[in-house]
């Protein structure tokens, strides 16, 4: 027999890129990769393929800023780049996040109706040295209670203890919250394994490649397709299964 239960939930963990914010298409991303590659004089194939492999190293803070990357690549392509070039690929690194860091239409709405209800709101995002300073300038910043970015902390998802800073940062368990991502870096998985609620969200419009997520294409869980369906889940009800008497 299936009964209604309430969730309970004290707090909703959100994360940034593909679900706060869209995503850059594979196609804008390699565009500015290419100008980043041009402006250090180094091959866009082997500049794109070392951003890639660099990933994990670039959102843990293995660099102190994008300087240090930045000539940290061109050394591995045995490149000396011009001190000009590289300051033109730092703007281009600025540009590249500033122009994704805008708000889904519906993310402000969402969050202030989630707050209004009483629940606690944090960040947990899988980012670089840009992010923060381009994400505090957002409407939806001030909304959060706090924000955990992985090369500030120097961990990143799907490591557990990401999550158990920002439940630490909220004064909430891992089973009192709500996780909502796209499900890139198998998040939805390892914030299910520490017992919160995870919903994978995929827009209608959102139809983007990322490498990341495709592991969870198949999420058998929660999914929603805008973020006004969080404030249901989060504050509602539930299906559960129950025993007869």
């Amino acid at each position: 027999m299936i009964q209604l239960s309430e969730l309970r939930a004290k707090a909703v963990i959100f994360d940034l890129y593909g679900t706060l914010i869209d995503l850059f298409s594979c196609q804008d991303e390699q565009k500015q990769l290419s100008k980043i590659a041009a402006a250090l004089q180094v091959p866009a194939e082997q500049f794109a393929r070392l951003w890639t492999d660099t990933y994990t190293e670039r959102v843990t803070s293995a660099f102190p800023d994008v300087e240090s990357y930045l000539l940290s690549v061109c050394r591995r392509l045995q490149i000396v780049p011009c001190e000009s070039g590289v300051n033109a690929a730092i703007e281009l690194v600025d540009e590249f996040t500033r122009r994704l860091m805008i708000p889904r239409p519906d993310a402000e709405t969402a969050l202030r109706s989630l707050r209004q209800a009483g629940l606690k709101l944090a960040l947990l995002t899988n980012c670089w040295y840009e992010a923060p300073a381009h994400w505090n300038k957002t409407s939806l910043a001030r909304l959060m209670d706090a924000a955990v970015f992985s090369f500030e902390v120097k961990a990143k998802k799907p490591d557990a203890i990401v999550y158990l800073l920002t439940c630490e940062r909220l004064d909430v368990q891992p089973s009192d919250c709500v996780f909502v991502g796209d499900g890139a870096n198998h998040e939805l998985e390892a914030a299910e394994a520490l017992r919160m609620t995870a919903i994978m969200i995929r827009t209608p419009e959102d139809n983007l490649y990322n490498p990341r997520r495709t592991a969870s294409d198949d999420w058998p869980g929660l999914r929603i397709s805008h973020l006004s369906e969080v404030f249901d889940i989060a504050i509602g009800w539930r299906t559960e299964e129950s025993q007869p008497l």
